[in-house]
């Protein structure tokens, strides 16, 4: 008998509605779907705002008069008050570009700003009392002038979650275990997922805070344990049936990410994997 995992649909279902905007969270909290994933950083003025990339993506961003964002109007998310953000449509990607090519959405939409974390709870709440978000901190391992520093941005989802009362339909997760750490310091009740990738894009540790696998004999569920995480959030190359069975023997969720073939989908089922995190969670949601 295999377990039904959590349909998690990536940044609201990227390949089906227009990345991380509020259209895409209520098309997904409305269908049904378990929850779905997000990408939270702090701007200039302290607000929670829902964007994957540090910087404003010339892909995706456009100004209110339709034209697209220049290679020389790349700031940072942080360097950008609220106001000026919000300025931007993230409703449809600019045609012809790579990022056009591999992520292709089926339900282009004009008119989405780039939403608060707040909003986002406010909206999914009203369609879905269970839907779940699985919330990103986005902070930069690698360059920490590009983002908040991770205590303070986790110190400030925590506060939002509280102060919504959303605590309980959260999961936090992110390649940052630093942010992570000190969320399960100052928030111990509060889901938290540790993420990883097949290759870290950079040669330094930090990433880890201490807690990387290499220390427990390349172990990442050792790992994650050891750092008090809830569970182990880890790409679909990594989600192999000793890593899983490992993880679950430790008391861990599991959760896979970005899962969008149907195949993949029916053998993360039979290895009973907690949640699946997926572009199209139509797919996810017609297997039996």
């Amino acid at each position: 008998m295999t377990t039904k995992p959590l349909n998690i649909a990536h940044r609201g279902g990227a390949k089906l509605w227009p990345e991380n905007t509020l259209f895409a969270f209520a098309e997904a909290a409305s269908a049904g779907f378990d929850g779905a994933e997000l990408d939270v950083q702090l701007s200039r003025d302290g607000k929670l705002v829902v964007f994957h990339d540090f910087l404003l993506k010339p892909e995706l961003c456009r100004h209110g008069d339709g034209t697209w964002i220049g290679r020389r109007e790349r700031r940072p998310i942080r360097d950008l008050k609220w106001s000026e953000l919000r300025a931007f449509d993230i409703g449809r990607i600019k045609p012809r570009t790579l990022y056009a090519r591999r992520h292709r959405v089926l339900h282009p939409r004009d008119g989405e700003p780039i939403p608060l974390l707040s909003e986002v709870i406010a909206l999914v709440r009203q369609s879905n009392a269970n839907f779940r978000l699985f919330i990103e901190l986005k902070a930069s391992t690698e360059d920490r002038s590009l983002s908040a520093a991770p205590e303070v941005l986790a110190e400030a989802v925590v506060a939002e979650l509280r102060s919504t009362g959303f605590s309980r339909n959260a999961v936090l997760v992110g390649f940052d275990w630093a942010a992570l750490l000190h969320a399960k310091t100052i928030a111990p009740d509060l889901a938290c997922w540790f993420t990883t990738k097949r290759r870290a894009p950079h040669a330094r540790r930090s990433w880890a805070a201490g807690y990387h696998p290499s220390k427990f004999k390349g172990s990442i569920g050792q790992a994650i344990a050891r750092a008090g995480g809830d569970g182990w959030f880890g790409s679909r190359t990594q989600a192999t049936r000793s890593r899983i069975e490992e993880a679950h023997a430790l008391g861990l969720k599991v959760g896979v990410w970005t899962v969008n073939d149907v195949r993949t989908m029916r053998g993360l089922k039979r290895l009973a994997v907690d949640a699946i995190v997926t572009d199209r969670p139509d797919r996810l949601a017609a297997l039996p």
